[in-house]
Protein backbone atom coordinates (compact mmCIF):
# COMPACT_ATOMS: atom_id res chain seq x y z
CA UNK A 1 0.00 0.00 0.00
CA UNK A 2 0.69 3.65 -0.52
CA UNK A 3 2.85 5.68 2.07
CA UNK A 4 0.88 9.21 2.62
CA UNK A 5 3.22 12.03 3.63
CA UNK A 6 1.59 11.75 7.25
CA UNK A 7 2.88 8.40 7.17
CA UNK A 8 6.19 8.95 6.44
CA UNK A 9 6.22 12.12 8.82
CA UNK A 10 5.74 9.77 11.49
CA UNK A 11 8.13 7.34 10.43
CA UNK A 12 11.08 10.38 10.75
CA UNK A 13 9.34 11.67 14.17
CA UNK A 14 9.22 9.00 15.46
CA UNK A 15 10.96 5.95 14.78
CA UNK A 16 14.31 7.24 12.83
CA UNK A 17 17.42 7.83 14.66
CA UNK A 18 20.17 9.15 13.15
CA UNK A 19 24.27 7.88 14.56
CA UNK A 20 26.55 9.90 13.92
CA UNK A 21 30.33 7.98 14.18
CA UNK A 22 33.36 10.15 14.58
CA UNK A 23 37.12 10.14 16.06
CA UNK A 24 37.49 13.47 17.62
CA UNK A 25 34.48 14.82 19.14
CA UNK A 26 34.42 18.39 18.66
CA UNK A 27 33.89 21.02 20.92
CA UNK A 28 30.98 22.49 20.93
CA UNK A 29 28.20 20.01 21.10
CA UNK A 30 24.51 21.02 20.81
CA UNK A 31 21.98 19.98 23.23
CA UNK A 32 20.25 17.22 22.55
CA UNK A 33 22.79 13.79 21.38
CA UNK A 34 24.07 11.68 23.15
CA UNK A 35 27.84 10.49 22.76
CA UNK A 36 29.04 7.08 23.61
CA UNK A 37 31.69 5.17 22.93
CA UNK A 38 31.39 3.21 19.31
CA UNK A 39 30.70 -0.52 19.93
CA UNK A 40 32.74 -2.95 17.64
CA UNK A 41 29.88 -3.91 15.52
CA UNK A 42 30.50 -0.22 14.16
CA UNK A 43 33.67 -1.48 11.94
CA UNK A 44 36.31 -0.41 14.68
CA UNK A 45 37.13 2.66 12.81
CA UNK A 46 34.87 5.15 15.01
CA UNK A 47 35.55 5.89 18.26
CA UNK A 48 32.65 7.74 19.43
CA UNK A 49 29.19 7.70 18.13
CA UNK A 50 26.58 10.57 18.57
CA UNK A 51 22.89 9.35 18.69
CA UNK A 52 20.64 12.14 17.55
CA UNK A 53 16.46 12.08 16.86
CA UNK A 54 15.83 15.75 16.36
CA UNK A 55 17.10 16.92 12.33
CA UNK A 56 17.70 20.39 13.87
CA UNK A 57 20.03 19.10 16.20
CA UNK A 58 21.74 16.65 13.27
CA UNK A 59 22.41 19.71 11.23
CA UNK A 60 23.84 21.76 14.05
CA UNK A 61 26.63 18.81 14.61
CA UNK A 62 27.28 18.07 11.01
CA UNK A 63 27.58 21.41 10.28
CA UNK A 64 30.19 21.73 13.48
CA UNK A 65 32.53 18.90 12.46
CA UNK A 66 32.87 19.87 8.87
CA UNK A 67 33.83 23.34 10.23
CA UNK A 68 36.42 21.52 12.29
CA UNK A 69 37.49 18.61 9.23
CA UNK A 70 36.41 15.91 11.78
CA UNK A 71 35.81 12.88 9.37
CA UNK A 72 32.40 11.43 10.47
CA UNK A 73 29.73 8.89 9.36
CA UNK A 74 26.28 9.06 9.89
CA UNK A 75 23.46 5.93 9.65
CA UNK A 76 19.74 6.37 9.98
CA UNK A 77 18.54 3.34 12.20
CA UNK A 78 15.19 2.08 13.09
CA UNK A 79 14.46 2.65 16.95
CA UNK A 80 13.56 -0.26 19.04
CA UNK A 81 10.21 0.67 20.54
CA UNK A 82 6.45 -0.99 20.80
CA UNK A 83 4.82 1.06 18.21
CA UNK A 84 7.34 0.90 15.84
CA UNK A 85 5.13 -2.46 14.42
CA UNK A 86 2.13 -0.12 13.14
CA UNK A 87 4.38 2.95 12.11
CA UNK A 88 7.00 1.19 10.46
CA UNK A 89 5.23 -1.40 8.46
CA UNK A 90 6.47 -0.61 4.44
CA UNK A 91 3.61 -2.31 3.31
CA UNK A 92 0.68 -0.84 4.81
CA UNK A 93 -0.44 2.32 5.73
CA UNK A 94 -0.88 3.55 9.20
CA UNK A 95 -3.17 6.64 8.08
CA UNK A 96 -5.22 4.64 5.83
CA UNK A 97 -5.47 2.16 8.70
CA UNK A 98 -6.24 4.22 10.94
CA UNK A 99 -8.87 6.04 8.09
CA UNK A 100 -10.57 2.30 7.39
CA UNK A 101 -10.91 1.76 11.14
CA UNK A 102 -12.38 5.40 11.78
CA UNK A 103 -15.17 4.56 8.95
CA UNK A 104 -15.95 1.24 10.44
CA UNK A 105 -16.61 2.18 13.98
CA UNK A 106 -19.09 5.07 12.61
CA UNK A 107 -20.82 2.52 10.84
CA UNK A 108 -20.84 0.01 13.93
CA UNK A 109 -22.30 3.14 15.91
CA UNK A 110 -24.87 4.01 13.47
CA UNK A 111 -25.64 0.57 12.91
CA UNK A 112 -25.82 -0.18 16.70
CA UNK A 113 -28.20 2.99 17.37
CA UNK A 114 -30.92 2.15 15.89
CA UNK A 115 -30.92 5.08 13.51
CA UNK A 116 -31.79 2.90 10.30
CA UNK A 117 -34.90 1.18 11.63
CA UNK A 118 -35.61 5.07 12.60
CA UNK A 119 -34.76 6.29 8.92
CA UNK A 120 -36.80 3.12 7.51
CA UNK A 121 -40.10 3.85 9.58
CA UNK A 122 -40.31 7.25 8.65
CA UNK A 123 -39.88 6.50 4.85
CA UNK A 124 -42.56 3.89 4.97
CA UNK A 125 -45.02 6.25 6.87
CA UNK A 126 -48.76 5.52 5.33
CA UNK A 127 -50.07 8.04 3.85
CA UNK A 128 -52.60 9.99 6.23
CA UNK A 129 -56.04 10.77 4.25
CA UNK A 130 -55.81 14.73 3.90
CA UNK A 131 -58.40 17.15 5.25
CA UNK A 132 -59.05 20.20 4.76
CA UNK A 133 -58.31 22.53 8.18
CA UNK A 134 -59.46 25.82 6.94
CA UNK A 135 -60.11 27.85 3.69
CA UNK A 136 -58.05 30.81 3.37
CA UNK A 137 -59.78 34.52 1.79
CA UNK A 138 -58.22 33.52 -1.49
CA UNK A 139 -60.55 30.53 -3.35
CA UNK A 140 -57.78 29.16 -4.95
CA UNK A 141 -55.67 28.20 -1.82
CA UNK A 142 -56.61 25.55 0.56
CA UNK A 143 -55.17 24.37 3.81
CA UNK A 144 -54.38 20.36 4.05
CA UNK A 145 -53.51 18.86 8.03
CA UNK A 146 -51.71 15.46 7.28
CA UNK A 147 -50.62 14.69 10.29
CA UNK A 148 -50.50 16.30 13.90
CA UNK A 149 -47.59 18.09 12.76
CA UNK A 150 -47.52 18.57 9.03
CA UNK A 151 -49.72 21.13 7.75
CA UNK A 152 -49.68 21.82 3.58
CA UNK A 153 -50.48 24.75 2.07
CA UNK A 154 -51.81 23.94 -1.66
CA UNK A 155 -53.11 26.27 -3.87
CA UNK A 156 -56.14 24.70 -5.89
CA UNK A 157 -56.15 25.89 -10.16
Amino acid sequence: MQQTPLDRWLRRKFIYITRVYCNTLPGDLPPGLTVEEAPEESGGRYLYKMTVSNDAVLKAVVEELQSRNITYTSRVEDRNVWYGKFLNNPHKSFTYRCTWIMIGMTGLIFAISGAPGKIWDSLADEEVEEEVVAESQDENVKIFQKRETLIEIDSVK
